[in-house]
């Protein structure tokens, strides 16, 4: 394979494998190969994308920890909302934290929406969460789509929740929070690292590996509402101190406005997605989204343009 063939929009992807078999951090190793001081979408999902599995082996080898953190995550979360008929949750990794955090939800969501921006670690974390969630798995609906355009229509869900999604998007919190707020009906429960509360050891690595910072200016910019800030008893890393931050969206996003019924749309917009075959359709942009191993691909620059086909002919 010549140079030219062995890059495309993945960046060097045998680069990018050498870097993780050698045990370096794959998102510094690509934002210096990209000369980017910002953590793009690529670079996560292909940092993420190669380490696919590895979340699984330590909820497996960390099972009291795993436990421990997602009993305290279910309760904050019963705790803060009333009624959950529906809830989504970012950035979900192999799905390991989410069903242990189902598990012990007294009342567990009806509809349990759940993606990361890689297809390895969902199609991986699909075994994992049928193995451990029991009869609750029917209820789950997993797929790919990157946080900055969810494929849901606005207030398509209760509840937003995250754990440690939006923690690698330094510089893009702006952005991905207003796609939250637009999707939210209800509220944002979100578990992620606090630079302001952090030491100075722990700021620099924050700073080193393009984190976020600043959610609570974020959230009164966006005009949504910072209800508590709880910080969690069980972390893995005192560098890296999970805080919950209990939100209401923009006061638009849920007075007097019903939750949307659709399932998906085209990624941060409105308009609804018809399951065809192996793949779905959007009739107002004529894009169509790939369908991989039941694994739905909602991503923009995943879509197909096929504005010849019409949903009335198919």
């Amino acid at each position: 394979m010549n140079d030219k063939t062995s890059s495309s929009k993945y960046f060097d992807i045998l680069s990018a494998k050498a870097a993780y078999a050698e045990g370096k951090n794959v998102t510094q190793f690509l934002r210096k190969q990209m000369k980017t001081e910002e953590n793009t979408a690529e670079i996560i999902e292909t940092a993420y994308d190669l380490q696919a599995g590895t979340y699984i082996q330590y909820a497996n080898e960390n099972i009291d920890f795993i436990d421990k953190y997602s009993s305290e995550a279910a309760k904050i979360i019963e705790e803060n909302v009333e009624s959950i008929d529906s809830i989504l949750d970012i950035g979900t990794g192999e799905l390991t934290t989410l069903t242990s955090i189902i598990g012990h939800m007294h009342s567990p969501p009806e509809r349990i929406y759940a993606f990361d921006i890689s297809w390895s670690r969902i199609f991986k974390g699909i075994t994992y969460a049928h193995e451990h969630a029991g009869p609750l798995y029917s209820r789950f609906v997993p797929f790919v789509a990157d946080i900055a355009e969810i494929p849901m229509p606005e207030n398509a869900v209760n509840t937003v929740i995250s754990s440690h999604a939006l923690e690698p998007n330094g510089g893009k919190l702006e952005i991905l929070m207003s796609e939250l707020f637009r999707v939210a009906h209800d509220k944002l429960i979100l578990f992620e690292p606090c630079y302001e509360i952090n030491s100075p050891e722990g700021k620099k690595r924050m700073e080193d590996l393009g984190y976020i910072r600043g959610i609570d200016d974020t959230i009164e910019t966006l005009g949504g509402t910072l209800i508590e800030k709880i910080e969690m008893k069980t972390i893995s890393n005192p560098l890296n101190p999970t805080v919950c931050f209990i939100i209401k969206p923009p006061k638009s996003n849920y007075d007097n406005v019903q939750i949307t019924n659709t399932s998906f749309s085209a990624p941060g917009t409105n308009f609804p997605l018809t399951k065809i075959d192996d793949f779905y359709f959007s009739q107002h942009t004529g894009l169509s989204f790939p369908v991989i191993k039941s694994v739905p691909i909602l991503r923009s620059n995943a879509a197909i343009l096929t504005s010849s086909l019409s949903i009335e002919e198919l």
